[in-house]
Parts: structure tokens; sequence; C-alpha cells
């Protein structure tokens, strides 16, 4: 994730505007976002119960809400990228709470793929950005 801090501050002509989304505490959200697609992952595996499963879903839709609220990136494709980030993993951790309150596991591993499918996108279309600066 440091990697995204220092490939947000070069992505854009107004540099400081990224810098200070960033510094201010849009890293700390993709940070959490970044670390909840690794969950999301773990969480998909059908096999065993897992008691911490649904608290750690729920706590996904409290950081997609909070990201959301932080404010936009400066830099509209990557913004773009980032919302639909953030609603394939609200989609995902509330499949997941679902599935948990039925008695079906956790995520499903296509959810996740999904979610770690829009992160990448998100991160490609920061280092395209930066490159081009």
């Amino acid at each position: 994730m440091a990697l995204l801090l220092t490939t947000l501050v070069g992505c854009s002509e107004d540099k400081e505007t990224l810098a200070s989304w960033s510094e201010n505490g849009g890293q700390k959200h993709m940070d959490t976002i970044g670390a909840d697609v690794t969950t999301l992952t773990r969480v998909s595996d059908p096999i065993g119960a897992d008691s911490t499963i649904g608290p750690r879903c729920s706590q996904m839709l409290d950081d997609v809400k909070a990201a959301r609220a932080y404010g936009e990136l400066p830099d509209k494709g990557a913004q773009i990228s980032w919302e639909e980030t953030l609603d394939r993993l609200k989609t995902a951790a509330s499949h997941c709470l679902r599935n948990v309150k039925a008695g079906n596991g956790g995520a499903s591993l296509a959810d996740a793929i999904d979610v770690q499918s829009a992160f990448h996108v998100f991160a490609d279309r920061i280092e395209r950005v930066r490159s081009q600066s």
C-alpha cells in the first residue's frame, strides 16, 4: 500500500491535491480497503465455522461507508475505479452477512475475486495516471 501513496502523489497535474488527499486520510482508507480485500478472500472458505466472519464482514461495510464519507479522489478515472471497488466490496460484505445469518458460511469466492479484481483495476489506474505525468 505504501506504493499506492507514492503513486498517488505523482498521478495528476495537481500533485498537491493528490498528496493532500492521501496524507489527510485517503491513504488510510486505501490501506483499510486493501486489508478488507485480503480479509474477504480469507472468509470465503466455506469449510469450517468461524464465529468472527460476521463481525469482519460488518466491519467491511463500516469501512466502505467511512471511505465514501472521506471524499473523492482528485483524479476522475481513479475515483471511478475507487467507487467500483467500494460498490463491489459493499455487495460482497452484504452477501457475506446474509450467508452467515443463513448458516451458509461467509463470503463467496466469486465475490472475493470480483472485489480483488476491482481493487487491482483501481491500483492499475493510479499507476497509469502516474506514468503519464
